[in-house]
């Protein structure tokens, strides 16, 4: 057996503070990452290192290791530099030196060093396995170093993650980029004519409504009065917010708002703890978290829209008196006519039954589990119900569109491997929206922006939420396509040698001009299926396993992924019916922690325990069949908990 680099030394303090660099820019972030949501990722330069270092000799030159990770500087001195002046009050020019290091595409010379150092080792052509690799970080860089990869994942939603992220901008370049760009034109065309009427702009064009934000609310047991619920009426970090505005007039009592421009003025917030305050001066009493839950059970928990977000055009004159356009940011309380839930009420009345009969909306329950059991203890008992009437519709008309595109394309014979593969991105592009559009996105004054629906790993009830308007030019569908558009760009550039991407997307009618006919793309496969039942490999097959294993408790990936996956098998699911079979994801075979599974047994939260060591066991022993004699593997585990890392070195013993 010989004896890798990564057994002897591995640059910690480096790698680490390149890892926290990598994510260091909300709005610069490795694809990766923004292709779609995937939880506890891990880092670019981290799952790189891990892979170089285990297929490396001991004795490997250490700063040709550094440079083909990418890491051209001594990270941990530049942090150190950005901490001093930081308490020094300076300013500091860019102490790095180099770009951030997931950037770095090793050059042929770099391959040629790795395939000659590997072969010193008896590694001729590696195979490398990851056998749980949710959102393909590991897979990704094991193909940037022209690995034969194979990856495999339980859930179907990562599977489909995984073909985005490191099969399609690997084998179909930016052909799928132009085909994805030409779909999704085609889709926000038809979708607009169908919801323009859901969105009224009666200040437009100089005045633009972008986003909705809305209060759950309740029936006060004490006055009748109608609650709206909100922990607090902030809107803004200058002050700005809201004040209630409480009608008490028998019948009527119902309450306005108004917008405020200063803390102070702001009403407070009507929910604590769970527990409703009614905001009427008549009655202002106490309505028991029960009672909330009762109602909400009861489906009489309504919502009212308290704000409007609005961007108006303002101008400006630059030093050469040159007018310049500026859309500044502002907010009003709501009109009438800015809610239309008696036309959406109508509507949805209307498409449902044919909506369900097409398999346009998802019907299916959601499952009390771990993290599922919050929505439903507020009376969600389906899928759907996590978006509101207008978020729903305008959800389900995205679907129709979707599959009527593919019907066409079906009709017309030209369902290319590269149209469906663009197909799919237009999917995940849908599901951007599903994550910033649900009961769930809040509206973040400290930012104001609309949060995404997983801005933590559950289904926290919030009992207000924002709703983004789909149609402004530029924002909602727009930034979906965008965003997924940019995605597509940045994978091919990142994983392929030979495509100069920014030059060939300025003059596409000639692309081929800017590829060189020498690369040759590293094999990849994906499966979706058990990590314990790896039939498709035979035994001694693999040079080497990286993984990162699934997180014990902290993440119930299976749960999570069911608010995109009743998307998905309606969108992605009839371009790849094999992913998208079952009702819902399978939570009975993932290896977690869900002490869910074993309710109303006696120590569920032990027997979760010993179900997850079993079940990485059983992951663990396929992993040694499929090694070879001299294989490695290699765990990539950052969990905080002692137990579960006793769980996880007990499976593995």
């Amino acid at each position: 057996m010989t004896t890798r680099l990564i057994e002897t030394w591995l640059p910690i303090a480096a790698l680490g503070e390149e890892s926290v660099r990598e994510r260091r820019s909300m709005t610069a972030l490795p694809p990766t990452y923004y292709l779609h949501v995937w939880w506890a990722r891990r880092p670019l330069v981290a799952s790189r290192a891990a892979i170089l270092a285990a297929l490396l000799p001991a004795d490997a030159d250490r700063e040709r290791f550094m440079r083909v990770l990418g890491i051209h500087g001594d990270p941990v001195k530049a942090r150190a530099a950005m901490d001093r002046a930081v308490r020094n009050g300076e300013r500091v020019e860019d102490p790095y030196g180099y770009k951030r290091a997931f950037g770095y595409l090793p050059t042929r010379e770099d391959l040629e060093w790795f395939r000659y150092e590997a072969r010193r080792i008896g590694l001729d052509a590696p195979r490398l396995l990851d056998p749980t690799a949710g959102g393909g970080s590991i897979p990704f860089e094991s193909t940037r170093l022209n690995i034969n990869t194979v990856c495999n994942d339980l859930n179907p939603v990562a599977a489909l993650i995984m073909r985005a992220t490191v099969d399609w901008p690997l084998r179909f370049v930016l052909d799928v980029h132009r085909e994805f760009l030409r779909l999704s034109q085609l889709w926000r065309a038809q979708v607009e004519g169908r919801q323009t009427a859901f969105f009224p702009q009666p200040f437009a064009p100089d005045q633009i409504d972008t986003t909705y934000i809305w209060a759950r609310t309740i029936a006060c047991p004490y006055c009748d009065g109608l609650i709206p619920l909100s922990p607090n009426w902030r809107l803004a970090s200058d002050g700005t917010g809201v004040r209630l505005l409480p009608n008490t007039q028998a019948g009527q009592r119902r309450c306005g708002f108004e917008i405020v421009g200063h803390a102070k003025q702001q009403s407070k917030g009507t929910v604590t703890g769970g527990d409703a305050h009614c905001p009427y001066p008549d009655c202002e009493r106490v309505v028991d978290g029960d009672e909330v839950k009762r109602q909400a059970q009861a489906c009489q928990m309504g919502e009212q829209l308290y704000a409007v977000v609005y961007k108006r055009r303002t101008w400006t004159s630059t030093k050469t008196g040159k007018k310049r356009e500026k859309w500044v940011r502002g907010y009003r309380a709501p009109r009438p006519e800015d809610d239309g839930s008696d036309l959406i009420a109508e509507r949805l009345a209307e498409k449902m039954p044919e909506w369900e009969a097409l398999d346009f909306v998802p019907i299916e329950v959601i499952a009390s589990g771990n993290k599922t059991d919050e929505p439903l203890r507020y009376g969600l008992g389906k899928w759907r119900d996590l978006f509101s009437p207008r978020q729903l519709y305008c959800h389900a008309t995205s679907v129709e569109v979707f599959r009527e595109l593919l019907t066409a394309e079906e009709q017309k014979g030209t369902l290319t491997e590269t149209t469906k593969a663009a197909f799919a991105y237009l999917a995940l592009s849908l599901d951007k929206l599903l994550n910033y559009n649900s009961r769930m996105s809040v509206w973040m004054s400290t930012r104001e922006v609309v949060a995404n629906t997983f801005n933590r790993h559950d289904f926290a009830f919030a009992w207000s939420h924002a709703e983004m308007a789909p149609l402004i030019v530029g924002l909602g569908y727009d930034w979906a396509i965008d965003q997924t558009a940019k995605c597509i760009g940045e994978l091919v550039d990142l994983v392929r040698p030979d495509i100069d991407v920014k030059a060939a997307k300025k003059d596409s009618r000639h692309a081929d001009l800017f590829a060189a006919p020498t690369f040759t793309p590293p094999p990849v496969t994906i499966t979706c299926k058990s990590g314990d039942s790896l039939d498709h490999l035979s035994d001694a097959s693999v040079d080497l396993v990286v993984m990162d294993p699934p997180y014990y408790n902290n993440v119930m990936y299976a749960e999570l992924s069911d608010f995109f996956y009743v998307w998905l098998k309606r969108t992605a699911g009839y371009v790849y019916p094999e992913l998208f079979r079952r009702s819902l994801t399978d939570k009975e075979h993932e290896a977690v922690a869900n002490p869910a599974k074993f309710r109303g047994e006696k120590g569920p939260k032990e027997l979760a325990n010993q179900d997850y060591k079993e079940r990485m066991a059983a992951i663990f022993a396929e992993c040694r069949r499929v090694l070879k004699p001299d294989g490695i593997m290699t765990l990539m585990f950052t969990h905080k908990a002692t137990g579960a890392w006793d769980a996880l070195t007990k499976g593995l013993m």
